[in-house]
C-alpha cells in the first residue's frame, strides 16, 4: 500500500472551505450585535445563492456546496449573540430568494457581450 500526499490542487475545495469557516467564525465572534450580525448573514446566504445558480449545472458541484456549508458551520459556532435558528432562517430565506431572483433573470450574471461596451 503506497499512501501519497495528496496535493493543494486535488484538495482545494476542503482548504477553502476551512479556511472560510475559520473566517466565519472569527466574523462571527466579532460581531457583538446581533442585528449586524444578521445583516452579515443574509449578505452571505445572497453571494451564495449567486454562486449555487451559477455553478448548478457545471460538474462538480460538491465542491461549491462543500465550501458554502463551511462558511455556514463556521459562522453558527461562533454565533453567541444570536439565535442559530435566527442564523439557519435568514440565511436560507435569502440563498432561496437570490437563487429565485436570478432563475427568473431579475438579476443577472454580466457575461453577455452587450454588457461591456
Amino acid at each position: 500500500m503506497d499512501f501519497e500526499p495528496k496535493t493543494l490542487q486535488e484538495n482545494w475545495a476542503e482548504v477553502l472551505a476551512a479556511a472560510l469557516m475559520v473566517l466565519a467564525l472569527v466574523v462571527s465572534m466579532l460581531l457583538r450585535n446581533v442585528l449586524f450580525g444578521y445583516i452579515t448573514i443574509v449578505l452571505a446566504g445572497l453571494i451564495a445563492g449567486r454562486i449555487y445558480y451559477i455553478k448548478r449545472f457545471s460538474q462538480p458541484i460538491l465542491p461549491s456546496i462543500l465550501i458554502i456549508i463551511g462558511f455556514l458551520l463556521g459562522y453558527l459556532i461562533g454565533g453567541f449573540w444570536g439565535s442559530r435558528f435566527g442564523i439557519l432562517l435568514f440565511f436560507g430565506a435569502s440563498f432561496v430568494i437570490s437563487y429565485y431572483l436570478h432563475l427568473k433573470k431579475i438579476i443577472v450574471i454580466f457575461k453577455s457581450e452587450k454588457f461591456i461596451k
